[in-house]
């Protein structure tokens, strides 16, 4: 048991630590591809459905979601005067029960979400659970080019479910070699134990003849 538990988790945080190094670099890609200054023209507010700047950056997030099966969600978040975060785009189609408009909250914010917003760096976080379902995400600040403040992040969700998925398929080799290692120590266990009974009936046989004898 020891034996399993070591080697799954010796794979299974490779598997994961590959994983999130992919996340980041997909979600690098997407923040590359919306200039900061689409951005700052926008405000958050039912408005923006009608701004250029809007589209455009929308645009780029659905053509994202679509060529990649693995994303679920791709959005931008801003923050407010008072620390909260909003949604500034997302990548849902208006008639999708999963949309959020301009301005809509985001309360669910863990703290380590909040922090890059302060400290301009790149994290992965979750598995964690929103109204939406558990994700692992991959989040990208997007900084003001002449200031370098962060003024909204770049964020891309994996369903958790396939997150863990692809770790178990990762583990596949591990897991197998540790479960054939594991049968052919109860085989040898077996035989032994075997040959043990089979040794004791033969001594019990051969005293039962020397006795009747």
């Amino acid at each position: 048991r020891a034996v399993l538990t070591t080697g799954d988790m010796i794979s299974a945080q490779r598997a994961d630590t590959l994983q999130r190094e992919e996340l980041l670099t997909k979600t690098r890609l997407i923040q590359s591809g919306i200039p900061s200054g689409n951005l700052q023209k926008l405000n958050g507010s039912e408005a923006d459905l009608v701004s250029p700047d809007y589209l455009a950056v929308k645009e780029e997030l659905i053509r994202v979601r679509h060529a990649d099966p693995q994303i679920r969600f791709s959005y931008v978040l801003g923050q407010r005067s008072d620390k909260t975060l909003f949604f500034i785009i997302d990548s849902e189609p208006p008639w999708s029960e999963d949309y959020s408009a301009p301005g809509d909250p985001y309360p669910e914010a863990s703290a380590t979400l909040l922090e890059v917003f302060l400290s301009g760096d790149e994290i992965t976080e979750g598995p964690l659970t929103d109204r939406w379902g558990t994700w692992v995400s991959g989040i990208v600040p997007i900084t003001d080019a002449t200031t370098g403040t962060v003024i909204a992040v770049i964020g891309t969700d994996i369903d958790a479910r396939d997150w863990n998925m692809q770790i178990l398929i990762a583990c596949g080799p591990a897991i197998i070699g540790t479960l054939l290692l594991i049968l052919l120590v109860l085989i040898f266990f077996y035989v032994l134990d075997r040959n043990e009974r089979e040794m004791k009936a033969r001594e019990e046989s051969e005293a039962v003849v020397r006795e009747s004898e």
